[in-house]
């Protein structure tokens, strides 16, 4: 599964241990977000340290490991889709421009967010974490059903 990942669910996956960080290093889905993250990342890489269970050496390796895993589009790639996407979400929060954007420029299933305002436009399809827990699990069953047949 392909989904553009908002910057609210990898903060949460580099502060703890959890359901949302198994999902991030899942193999049964590729991420995507647009460059505007890094700016985010930047900003707000103070306050994770103090919500982070580790040192700032093992958070800076966390997202090194997790920059392997999410591939963070260049905003050349999504560009000509910012208008469009200013006019679908805009309105509601312009700093998920970049998001819909990239959604609109390359194939994928939708956008991984917690952000409910997401829900408020209907061009994209969103994903919440509960969403893809159940996506999760459903995969690994499946893996765990084919290794007893197998």
């Amino acid at each position: 599964m392909k989904l553009i990942i908002d910057t609210n669910i990898i903060f949460s996956g580099l502060i703890k241990k959890s359901i949302t960080r198994a999902i991030l290093f899942s193999p049964y889905f590729e991420f995507y977000t647009p460059d505007f993250y890094n700016i985010e990342l930047n900003k707000y890489k103070s306050y994770l340290l103090t919500k982070f269970e580790g040192t700032e050496g093992e958070l800076n390796e966390l997202i090194k490991i997790l920059h392997e895993k999410i591939i963070i589009v260049v905003e050349d790639e999504y560009f000509d889709k910012m208008e469009k996407a200013e006019a679908i979400i805009g309105k509601i929060d312009p700093k998920d421009i970049p998001f819909i954007a990239l959604a609109l420029s390359i194939e994928n299933d939708g956008i991984w967010t917690r952000d409910k305002h997401f829900a408020e436009q209907i061009s994209i399809k969103t994903y919440t974490t509960s969403d893809l827990i159940s996506i999760y699990n459903q995969k690994i069953k499946h893996e765990l059903q084919s290794e007893k047949n197998g």
